[in-house]
């Protein structure tokens, strides 16, 4: 027999992570981490009405609150995980995780660690970001990056595909371009990379076709989600209980 829990507030059961979401207007599409259909389990998503862009990726402090309030929120019903639509949201880690009782992976940046500890010591990390100027040195050490890691970044942030999100429909053929494009800037200035992070939550689409590319290992917010959700709720083995 399976016992069920009664959450302490009306909602819908059987979410496995809660992601909280920018309030910011862009399509989503298949792929994108504000996009249902990505995942293969429930995710329920929480829209907090401070979170625009501008405050989250230059860590305006004056947030915090509400978003502990969205986190605490999601745990109240029922989600195992949290995370978020933005690597920026790293600013708020720690306030969060310290304000819930369920595991916290605000940030797609979190990996950082570990593809250091993963690709030769020699080899540097290229990350794709929103906001190249916006991601410095302080912003990186938050995820816990190791001092002796090289980390290199580019963004597409001056293209009129990402300056117009709010206002053009999303051509993905052109999004995707934009991104391999960077990523070949990168790669033209530094010949030792060993690893792709897409740091924004609307380049998850991409992943695959960067992979297939550049034939370089590629980590974003769905590969963060997806450990997440593995983590918490992990799956049984035939015979074994």
């Amino acid at each position: 027999m399976t016992i069920y829990e009664v959450l302490p507030q009306p909602q819908a059961y059987g979410y496995e992570v809660g992601v909280l979401l920018l309030n910011f207007l862009e399509p989503h599409v298949p792929g994108d981490t504000a996009h249902a259909g990505t995942y293969e389990f429930p995710v329920l998503f929480k829209v907090v009405e401070t979170a625009s862009v501008d405050a989250i990726t230059n860590g305006d402090l004056s947030v915090t609150g509400q978003l502990i309030e969205a986190a605490q929120e999601l745990e109240r019903s029922g989600v195992k995980a949290i995370s978020s639509n933005c690597g920026f949201m790293l600013h708020y880690h720690e306030a969060i995780r310290a304000a819930v009782s369920i595991p916290v992976f605000t940030s797609s940046l979190l990996q950082l660690p570990l593809i250091a500890r993963t690709i030769r010591p020699d080899q540097k990390i290229a990350v794709l970001t929103a906001f190249k100027h916006r991601l410095t040195s302080e912003m990186l050490a938050l995820s816990g990056l190791p001092l002796d890691a090289k980390v290199v970044t580019e963004s597409i942030e001056t293209t009129v595909e990402f300056q117009n999100l709010s206002s053009l429909p999303m051509d993905t053929e052109s999004f995707r371009s934009r991104l391999e494009e960077a990523m070949a800037r990168l790669l033209e200035a530094n010949d030792d990379i060993g690893a792709i992070l897409l740091e924004c939550a609307i380049f998850t689409p991409y992943a695959a076709p960067l992979q297939r590319k550049f034939n370089l290992p590629v980590y974003d917010f769905v590969s963060l989600i997806n450990f997440a959700q593995s983590v918490v709720s992990r799956r049984s083995y035939p015979g074994i209980g």
